[in-house]
């Protein structure tokens, strides 16, 4: 079985609106990309933080090092080059099925079920 991903949502618990957000100079929202096999029922988020050079600029000077793993950078707060880059990125992750499709995005977007390992017995 082939299996593609489908974007279901977008959004953010940090601003109301994702949409019409209009950012500071420095800026880092948490987004939350639900994500599901497209034609199939079931959707699982994928979280990354977009910020901006002067948020990175700040928290630099307040500690040497900072991993930049599910973060994606911009000047300026744009939602369609935001839900541009995701849907790039839904478009290049296929497999066999679901898991293999699902590490693939977690390489860019912190995924809900990483590290999930199934105890004994359930």
């Amino acid at each position: 079985m082939f299996v593609r991903a489908e974007l279901r949502s977008l959004f953010s618990s940090d601003v109301d609106d994702l949409r019409s957000y209009s950012s500071a100079e420095s800026f880092r929202v948490t987004v939350r990309a639900m994500i599901g096999p497209k034609g199939e029922p079931g959707e699982e988020s994928f979280d990354f933080d977009v910020c901006s050079p002067a948020w990175l600029a700040d928290e630099l000077g307040r500690r040497p090092l900072i991993a930049g793993r599910c973060r994606l950078f911009m000047a300026q707060f744009s939602y369609e080059a935001v839900e541009g880059y995701v849907l790039q990125q839904i478009a290049g992750a296929t497999g066999d099925d679901w898991g293999e499709v699902a590490a693939k995005l977690s390489r860019w977007a912190y995924w809900e079920f990483e590290d999930y390992v199934v105890s004994p017995g359930c």
